[in-house]
């Protein structure tokens, strides 16, 4: 009998770090090769325009925006994540801000703080805590025309989550949290703890209102909700979110992200399961891993999808914005050709000159945002500290024909 060579161990290590490098290598050459890829490059030097609050106090920088307007078109509200903070190399603290446009986007005034990350201490269920912050990111803020409570009719979901002060965030200390109000500059409704995702959050937090993973058995093994995307039409709510779970790799555990819609007819106070909108097989058709970040809206009496395609390489990187077209809303069907391949409506690239880090995507539109189009942020390492940005394309999402 051979015996066993303990240099072995040595050198396992090194083969798996060389298997990963391939894996990362395979992986990006497959995406310049895919259609979304080949979008990509197709965009060449693309352009938008920095989209910048007057009165706005910048640190870390501006992420996550949702647009909303109000009915008749006059008034444009963006909510969006604040960065802050010296801890390095990014800002400890993300907070919800507001802002507003009365010319279609063609500039933004900075209006209020609407939800403040704080130092706060984490109560563990044997009683025990824990000193850290509270963040409050990827806002998505909607009008609902139809709530009889007008008190009700601008609603604003954020994910809430635990934070240590080494970074680290308490992945089942967070929930998506729901605010209200009659006016986006007026009185805003205490955060709701809204969704949760089985046994999180733990107590003493477990106040939240619908467990997420009970609405369909294809969540029951998901551990965190995150990325909000809310839509109001015919008096009924829509909510796209991506679903959270743990997966192995070669690079060790990762997480598995799906994107899946629910709905509500009673203006948020119930909530019920739709369909699965983006699953990892959608985005290795197209030559991606996953899909994040998604949205929706409305152009022309359709209705899309926006989701940002993302690879991941050392870490998470989101490459630009796909638009993807419902063949039906209510019942959550995406567009598909003869092979059941989803078809991309149009797709937003990043800006070559200053694509980094996380990347971008991530992106929001109101059809009467009109001179500032498609919103998207990007993360941006030549401006750092202020690395994180907003940017206006310009673009609606289908072009007019001429």
């Amino acid at each position: 009998m051979k015996k066993f060579k303990w240099s072995y161990l040595l050198v396992a290590p090194l083969v798996i770090f060389a298997f990963v490098l391939l894996s990362r290598a395979r992986s990006e050459a497959r995406f310049e090769a895919g259609p979304i890829g080949q979008l990509k490059q197709a965009a060449g030097d693309v352009r938008y325009a920095k989209l910048l609050p007057s009165g706005e106090r910048l640190e870390g920088g501006l992420y996550d925006p949702s647009i909303a307007y109000a009915p008749d078109g006059s008034v444009g509200w963006l909510a969006y994540s604040s960065v802050t903070g010296d801890h390095k190399p990014i800002g400890e603290y993300v907070h919800t801000h507001l802002a507003r446009t009365t010319n279609g986007g063609a500039s933004w005034q900075f209006v209020k703080v609407l939800n403040p990350s704080t130092n706060s201490t984490l109560t563990l269920p044997d009683g025990k805590s824990l000193p850290g912050l509270w963040r409050y990111e990827v806002p998505t803020l909607l009008h609902d025309a139809a709530d009889p409570d007008a008190t009700r009719r601008w609603k604003l979901f954020v994910h809430c989550y635990f934070t240590l002060p080494n970074g680290r965030r308490m992945v089942p200390y967070g929930w998506i949290a729901l605010r209200t109000a009659a006016d986006p500059a007026g009185e805003w409704s205490t955060n709701a703890p809204l969704f949760g995702a089985g046994k999180s959050p733990p107590a003493p937090y477990n106040k939240t209102l619908v467990d997420v993973n009970a609405l369909d058995a294809s969540l029951k093994n998901i551990v965190a909700y995150s990325e909000p995307g809310a839509f109001a039409h015919d008096g009924r709510l829509y909510l796209s979110m991506t679903a959270l779970k743990p997966r192995l790799g070669l690079g060790g555990i990762g997480v598995s992200h799906t994107i899946f819609l629910i709905g509500s007819d009673d203006h948020g106070k119930s909530w019920r399961f739709i369909s699965t909108l983006l699953t990892p097989d959608d985005a290795k058709g197209l030559g991606c891993e996953f899909f994040d970040g998604s949205s929706l809206a409305e152009e022309d009496g359709r209705f899309f999808l926006f989701a940002a395609p993302m690879l991941r390489n050392k870490n998470e990187v989101h490459h630009g914005t796909a638009a993807f077209e419902f063949a039906s809303l209510g019942e959550g069907q995406l567009k598909r050709d003869e092979k059941q391949q989803l078809v991309v409506a149009a797709y937003f690239a990043p800006q070559p000159g200053i694509f980094s880090g996380p990347g971008a995507g991530q992106a929001t539109y109101d059809s009467r945002n009109t001179n500032g189009g498609l919103i998207m942020p990007q993360f941006n390492l030549k401006a750092y500290p202020e690395a994180f940005q907003i940017y206006q394309t310009g673009r609606r999402i289908v072009p007019k024909k001429s």
